[in-house]
């Protein structure tokens, strides 16, 4: 079997690092490197914390540390990560998450039995330790790119994808020009690229917060021009009906932004005349209930 290079981008939230470095010692598939690369900027008390962490593996010689001297963003970890990597596979795996013991194992196995560059998984998903839902199965498809871009199916990518380094070398890795949703961008690229193999076994587990990365919503908005910029041309590709559900998507996510900002203005606007259909509105009014039950009765 092919050796695995697994790169956790580590920005932040140290006390949730040991776990998720825990996940890949406890793998049954044992022919893999790590490698943390340290994106909290040198001197930060986070990345004193992460180093102190790292150096209790200091002796097993698959684990390699990189601090970067100032923090660059994900995409970039990411790209210092597998670029560095001896691996013929890469994994990428969220500081805050964790592989369940077969994860590489089955993934490996999936690549070799059928060719393919890239493979997804299923996953757990965990709010303050407890499982709220596991993501449901894939149906097979020829192409995955159009659902995939209309939200309508998610990977959760960032920690569920392996793929071949040479075809990281294709694409040239992740654009270090988006600092939100690197891992659907890359996704998008890679879709246009190659086929995917989506995996039924549940192999992942992440560990979410809400609230962790809510943007404001004049930094979605900056976001979102620069991922319309990229991908318009894309888009206008797609059917028709399909680019419709696009812009619905894009206001739908807006819309939650503002709702998570307490926008109350912006989010009642584009309810009323954003154009969307009844299921996103029935959708965004029952978000609104929630988020008015959670702030303001308990």
């Amino acid at each position: 079997m092919a050796k695995v290079s697994v790169i956790i981008p580590s920005y932040g939230r140290p006390e949730f690092l040991q776990k998720s470095i825990q996940s890949v010692l406890s793998q049954s598939f044992q022919d893999w490197e790590l490698i943390v690369v340290d994106d909290n900027g040198i001197g930060s008390v986070s990345q004193v914390q992460t180093q102190t962490l790292l150096n209790e593996y200091r002796d097993d010689p698959r684990i390699h540390y990189h601090i970067q001297e100032e923090n660059r963003g994900g995409s970039a970890a990411r790209n210092i990560g597998w670029k560095s990597a001896s691996g013929e596979f890469i994994c990428f795996l969220d500081n805050d998450d964790e592989f369940y013991p077969e994860k590489l194992k089955a993934q490996v196995q999936s690549l070799e039995r059928t060719g393919l560059k890239m493979t997804v998984c299923r996953f757990d998903s965990f709010k303050n330790g407890k499982k709220v839902r596991t993501s449901p199965k894939v149906p097979e498809m020829d192409s995955y790119l159009i659902p995939f871009a209309l939200g309508k199916i998610n990977f959760a990518s960032g920690s569920t994808l392996m793929i071949s380094k040479s075809l990281l070398e294709k694409v040239d890795g992740y654009d270090e020009t988006f600092r939100r949703k690197q891992d659907v961008e890359l996704m998008i690229r890679l879709l246009v690229q190659e086929s995917l193999h989506v995996d039924d076994q549940i192999l992942v587990r992440l560990n979410i917060d809400d609230r962790a990365n809510i943007p404001s919503v004049e930094n979605f908005k900056k976001f979102q021009n620069l991922f319309n910029l990229k991908f318009n041309s894309l888009f206008e590709t797609f059917p028709q009906k399909a680019q419709q559900e696009i812009k619905q998507y894009e206001i739908t996510e807006l819309a939650k932004v503002a709702l998570w900002n307490k926008d109350w203005k912006l989010f009642l606007r584009l309810y009323f005349t954003g154009g969307l259909n009844f299921t996103t509105q029935f959708n965004l009014g029952t978000d609104l209930v929630q988020k008015f039950v959670t702030y303001y009765l308990k």
